[in-house]
């Protein structure tokens, strides 16, 4: 598996460079048992509800998180004070809000001024998701998410 959506927005990607090292890095770990390598972007794990956020665990998330751009060929860049775009989170009454998120070292909290009690997230669910995207420190992407099954 190969995320891509950092890349463009184009069914064919310009940049075949990218997916070709990601889908090399999961064959060599998955297929060839190489296990010193990080071959996978943060994939949802579980979540906890923490008052009026949810905290997000991730597996492949043990270098930690970051907020990064990707630019044509070059490796993804860390924006430390960047603010994750795509993602939302909703109350009991299913309607997903835009919200705020936090990278607290190998998590994600998730909160919104206009959700009191959440109870559920989603990452990146739109047609073309925008920048930054969330990344682990070797700097893959992470998959697409959602906490709920509605």
């Amino acid at each position: 598996m190969a995320v891509l959506m950092d890349l463009d927005v184009d069914v064919h990607p310009a940049n075949k460079t990218a997916p070709g090292e990601r889908t090399a890095l999961w064959t060599l770990a998955k297929d060839y048992g190489k296990k010193d390598i990080l071959y996978s972007g943060p994939l949802y794990k579980s979540h906890k509800v923490d008052g009026n956020k949810i905290i997000i665990e991730f597996d492949h998330a043990d270098t930690g998180l970051m907020l990064g751009k990707k630019t044509g060929f070059n490796p993804a860049v860390e924006l430390p004070n960047g603010e994750l775009s795509c993602v939302e989170i909703a109350a009991a009454d299913k309607k997903f809000k835009k919200a705020r998120a936090k990278i607290e070292g190998k998590t994600l909290e998730v909160y919104s001024e206009e959700v009191a009690e959440p109870v559920a997230v989603r990452y990146a669910y739109t047609n073309i998701p925008a920048e930054p995207f969330l990344y682990n420190k070797a700097v893959l992407p992470a998959a697409q998410f959602r906490t709920d099954n509605w």
